[in-house]
C-alpha cells in the first residue's frame, strides 16, 4: 500500500481493517486531503467519512478532493461556541485554538500568524448529527485533545479505535497526561504509541489491542506517498526518454529511406542521360546520313 500519513498511521490502521473497501473515519484536525493525511488511503477505498477542519483554505481542497466525505469547517471543543484559531501560515499542523500555545510560538520570529473566529461545536454534536459507526477516529488538534474528548458522548459513539496526536507540537515530549484518563474511564486502552500518536482500542477487543501494539514496519511492506511519486516521476521521466529514442529511430530510419530513394533517382537520371546522350547520337547520324543522301 501508499501511506500518506505523517508518521504511518494508515498503515497501522489498515493492518486491522485488512484492507475493507467500506468503512467510516471521523477525521477531527483533517488538513489536506493528501498530505499527512492518515485517511487518504480509506478514501481511496472507498471509505467516507467526516472532516474536521476549520481553515478556510483547506476546507475548500477537502471539498474539492473529497465530493463523499462530510467536511465541516468548525473546529471541535468541550462545548459549542466560537473560539480563536491562530492559523500558523507557514507551517503547517501548527494552528491552534490553545492561545497559551499561540503565545510560546511568538519566540519564533519566521512564523506569520493570523487570528481567525471560528465556530465550535462538540463530538458529540457532530456525531449525532451524522449518525452511523465509526471505525476510526483521529484527534490532532495542537493542544486542544483533552477539550475534545471532553466534548464526546462515550456512552452513546464508541469508534472501534482512536488515534490522538500525543506529544507537544514540533516535540518529542509526551503530552497525553491531561486526556489519557478520559480515554481509560471511557473504556478504551492504549494499544500503542508510535512516537507521536496513542492509537486506542476498546478494552475488551483483544484483536485490535493486539493488532495495533506494533508500529508501521517493513513486514507492512508498504511505500510512502513521496517513495511512489519519486518512482512514479523517474518511470515517466523514462517512458518520455524512450518515447524520444522511438522517435530519432523513426526519423533516422525514414532518413536512410529517403537516402535510398535519392540515390535511386539518381541511378536513374544518369541511365537516362546515358540513353538520351545515345539518342542524340544516332540522331546526329541519321541527320548526317540525310544530308549526304540529299548531295
Amino acid at each position: 500500500m501508499i501511506s500518506y500519513a505523517q508518521n504511518a498511521e494508515d498503515v497501522v490502521l489498515d493492518r486491522l481493517f485488512h484492507g475493507r473497501t467500506t468503512g467510516r473515519y471521523v477525521d477531527v484536525g483533517a488538513s489536506d486531503p493528501v498530505a499527512d493525511s492518515v485517511t487518504k488511503h480509506f478514501y481511496d477505498l472507498g471509505w467516507r467519512g467526516i472532516n474536521i477542519e476549520p481553515i478556510p483554505a483547506q476546507v475548500e481542497a477537502l471539498k474539492n478532493a473529497r465530493p463523499g466525505d462530510v467536511t465541516l469547517a468548525v473546529a471541535l471543543g468541550a462545548e459549542k461556541g466560537t473560539a480563536t484559531l491562530h492559523h500558523v501560515l507557514n507551517r503547517d499542523g501548527w494552528s491552534t485554538l490553545d492561545g497559551d500555545l499561540a503565545r510560546s510560538y511568538h519566540h519564533e520570529s519566521a512564523l506569520d500568524i493570523v487570528e481567525l473566529q471560528v465556530e465550535v461545536r462538540t463530538l458529540a454534536d457532530v456525531l449525532d448529527a451524522h449518525p452511523g459507526p465509526v471505525d476510526f477516529l483521529k484527534i490532532d488538534v495542537e493542544g486542544e485533545e483533552r477539550s475534545v474528548i471532553e466534548g464526546a458522548d462515550w456512552t452513546k459513539h464508541r469508534p472501534r479505535v482512536v488515534v490522538v496526536e500525543a506529544t507537544e507540537p514540533g516535540s518529542p515530549t509526551p503530552a497525553h497526561e491531561s486526556w489519557d484518563p478520559l480515554m481509560v474511564s471511557a473504556g478504551y486502552r492504549c494499544a500503542l504509541f508510535d512516537g507521536l500518536n496513542r492509537f486506542y482500542a476498546q478494552e475488551d477487543d483483544a484483536e485490535a489491542l493486539d493488532v495495533l501494539s506494533v508500529p508501521a514496519n517493513v513486514f507492512d511492506k508498504f511505500t510512502r506517498a513521496e517513495v511512489a511519486e519519486q518512482r512514479a516521476a523517474r518511470f515517466a521521466e523514462i517512458a518520455y526518454i524512450r518515447r524520444l529514442e522511438d522517435a530519432v529511430h523513426e526519423a533516422q530510419e525514414a532518413q536512410a529511406k529517403d537516402a535510398a530513394c535519392i540515390e535511386e533517382l539518381r541511378g536513374t537520371t544518369r541511365d537516362a542521360e546515358l540513353q538520351l546522350a545515345k539518342a542524340n547520337q544516332r540522331i546526329a547520324a541519321l541527320e548526317a546520313r540525310l544530308t549526304e543522301l540529299e548531295s
